[in-house]
């Protein structure tokens, strides 16, 4: 198994079903209800997804979810035989990892409050192309949810919000969380502190020029003096231009997640 993992304990029940309203902005992450089977590599996996009996047959906006560690391969195995599809990565980077050589005609600076509508719309753009995917959905709610959360960031003592412009133009936009924020996903990896980068854009218009280098060699300069341990991130692991991109910036898969859409087949 992967170095970066924590430690792994059984839990007595591992199966767990949570509903969201569509206007929450984690509505826009996933399905409405979802049905999620805790893994354990000790447990027998075949005979709990036999044993599993989640509603939903038929309704698109509900989800059986197993997150595994990346490298467990016996365990995709299984996966595949019950309908499963391997859809979302959490993908670290341990510290001081040489990333990419960025684009010198591109200006990478905070996001201001004058940048908040600008910003929403590069966010809900890359929504919209990841939705694509089989996770992300682009909801009604989603463009006045990112504006809150996008507005609320602005009032920490480190936002970590970055805009990419090119000949004066918002391209990019990137944004991370430093401890405390990022501890809800701290105890996916036994390394610490923990970082996590929430949103990479660029506007479709100006994909490929290097400006997605830009904000993650930014970032990364910031996280690494900050003292990181690890960084985590989600990506859509079908996304043709998501994976190999962070890959080639120092990541690799830790933990995936497979999903059968509608959860009961």
């Amino acid at each position: 198994m992967d170095p970066l993992l924590p430690a792994l304990h059984p839990v007595s029940d591992p199966y767990s079903f949570a509903e969201l309203s569509p206007d929450e902005m984690d509505a826009t992450w996933g399905a409405l209800r979802t049905h999620a089977l805790a893994w354990h590599p000790a447990a027998d996996l075949d005979d709990q997804l036999r044993r599993w009996e989640p509603t939903g047959t038929g309704d698109p906006d509900t989800a059986a979810l197993v997150t595994v560690p990346s490298r467990a391969v016996e365990a995709a195995e299984v996966l595949v035989r019950h309908g499963f599809a391997p859809l979302l990565v959490i993908a670290a980077r341990p510290a001081l990892r040489p990333g990419g050589r960025p684009s010198s005609d591109v200006r990478i600076r905070p996001v201001t409050a004058d940048d908040v509508d600008v910003a929403v719309s590069i966010n809900v753009e890359t929504v919209r192309y990841d939705s694509r995917f089989g996770m992300v959905n682009e909801r009604p709610s989603t463009a006045a949810r990112l504006h809150e959360h996008i507005s609320a960031r602005l009032a920490r003592d480190e936002p970590g919000l970055l805009l990419a412009e090119r000949d004066g133009e918002p391209v990019g936009l990137l944004y991370y969380d430093l401890p405390p924020h990022s501890d809800w996903i701290a105890g996916r990896t036994g390394a610490s502190p923990a970082a996590y980068v929430g949103q990479l854009g660029v506007r479709e218009a100006a994909r490929g020029g290097g400006i997605g280098s830009a904000l993650v060699a930014h970032a990364h300069r910031r996280l690494d003096e900050a003292g990181v341990a690890v960084t985590l991130l989600h990506h859509a692991l079908p996304n043709p231009r998501s994976t190999p991109f962070w890959y080639s910036h120092g990541y690799r898969p830790l933990w995936t997640t497979w999903q059968r859409r509608p959860a009961s087949a």
